[in-house]
């Protein structure tokens, strides 16, 4: 959250919204929250103003979905793992599944795996988080092809962090030329019949 307090009335801070609509890449967008001189769309409870109508497609202020932190490996503070299963391969990236496969959504973790002798893991590195997860959720590691018998890797999420919500989190606001959206939001997702230069993000 900004320092800044929301108010429809006074903007302490403004830009054109070129280039902040899209895909959700949680990248700040503003300079003065962003040191690194690449900027994102992330909009970090921000308000937008409108030159025309139209329908802004956006993501609310907040919006999250939990997902494990991408480059832990082999720490029992993010996950533990609970078997270490036989016959995977080494220097692979793989697909999992969810105990709870009702709560979590498209992408799923993946990981790559360190095994020993016998395709036994003794390494798991977290490639990429997912979304939607909870904790106490077991995560099962797949490869196919392996042969009959082989027993699979698990391991249990102790720890979440925030994840970068998916456009299918957005919602569609109609504005009239001259308005203010009535939330704080942090993404745009897409626009219709407006263009990104009659959009005004305040803080």
């Amino acid at each position: 959250m900004s320092k800044f307090p929301i108010d429809t009335g006074i903007a302490g801070k403004a830009m054109i919204a070129t280039g902040t609509v899209g895909t959700p890449n949680g990248i700040p967008a503003w300079p003065f929250e962003n040191q690194t001189g690449t900027y994102g769309n992330f909009l970090n409870s921000s308000v937008l103003w409108c030159g025309v109508g139209g329908t802004i497609n956006v993501i609310p202020s907040g919006t999250s979905i939990s997902s494990l932190k991408v480059g832990v490996k082999g720490q029992d503070i993010v996950f533990k793992v609970l078997t270490a299963g036989t016959n995977y391969s080494s220097g692979t990236t793989f697909p999992t599944t969810d105990s709870n496969p009702s709560q979590s959504s498209s992408p799923n973790i993946r990981v790559e795996l360190t095994v020993a002798a016998g395709g036994i893991v003794n390494d798991i590195e977290i490639k990429d988080g997912g979304s939607g997860y909870n904790v106490g959720d077991i995560i099962t590691v797949i490869e196919t092809g392996r042969p009959g018998g082989s027993t699979d890797c698990t391991f249990q999420i102790l720890k979440l962090e925030r994840g970068i919500p998916t456009a299918d989190e957005s919602i569609a606001v109609k504005v009239q030329a001259g308005q203010y959206l009535p939330i704080a939001i942090d993404y745009i997702t897409s626009i219709t019949t407006i263009t990104e230069a009659d959009i005004i993000i305040c803080k």
